[in-house]
């Protein structure tokens, strides 16, 4: 339950407390501390904190401050004053977009470049999506899936909507637990060739991927004649796989 709360922008302690008074229903700090099990200290900065996001309200008996949570309704509140403020972030943003891309466009002379982590593997295949054209590659189904986690299912909508086909070899192992995604052909190699290393190859592009959990990594190529290089190499192994 309390792995819910973080997702809307509680800490760790902000959540326990809340737990805490919930069960309590009015306590003073010293019993939230106890019954929550997070540091005294701890407790009067979580408690500040949800005082300030309006969900805890307080009262002064006997010269003693009793703290009490509001509704839970509240939460649903900060959930769509959150997706109104995003709104507004991307309606001002794509008012920006026009010259950040042209900006980005007269900064592509370079002809490789490295993206590090998790969200670099999500740029590329992000890039994949705006270039807007069916695209090629081979590497393990299965790992990418687990790297990539929710965004990997997020892709494959965005995908189909941009009506992106693509071509894969994967892994015989992959066979076993992906299934078949709208607008795709694939096929499938011996488990004994495959490897952490994946390919995309797509317009002008080719990305090289290190499908690895602990740091991934990915090397695109901006080239024409590199990208039909590897063209020509992957209609060989389609050739070779199995369906």
């Amino acid at each position: 339950m309390e792995s819910v709360l973080y997702k809307i922008g509680m800490t760790r302690n902000e959540a326990k407390v809340y737990m805490a008074l919930l069960d309590l229903g009015t306590a003073q700090a010293g019993q939230i501390t106890e019954k929550s099990g997070v540091h005294r200290r701890n407790v009067y900065d979580a408690i500040d904190r949800l005082m300030e996001k309006g969900l805890l309200s307080f009262v002064i008996v006997n010269s003693k401050k009793l703290f009490s949570p509001v509704n839970p309704k509240r939460f649903l509140e900060l959930v769509e004053e959150k997706k109104f403020e995003l709104d507004t972030i991307k309606k001002d943003f794509q008012k920006i977009l026009p010259e950040l891309e042209l900006k980005a466009a007269m900064q592509e002379r370079h002809d490789v470049r490295f993206y590090k982590g998790t969200e670099g593997l999500k740029t590329v295949f992000e890039d994949i999506i705006r270039t807007g054209k069916d695209y090629i590659g081979y590497g393990q189904g299965q790992q990418l899936e687990k790297v990539l986690k929710h965004y990997f299912r997020l892709f494959i909508i965005k995908r189909v909507k941009a009506k992106i086909r693509l071509r894969l070899i994967y892994d015989e192992a992959s066979r076993k637990t992906l299934k078949k995604n709208p607008l795709s052909d694939l096929r499938y190699m011996p488990d004994q060739y495959s490897s952490r290393a994946a390919l995309r190859i797509y317009g002008d592009k080719v990305a090289i991927l290190l499908l690895s959990e602990e740091e991934p990594l990915a090397i695109v190529i901006k080239n024409k004649a590199i990208a039909e290089g590897y063209r020509k190499y992957f209609e060989v192994m389609w050739k070779a796989a199995k369906q």
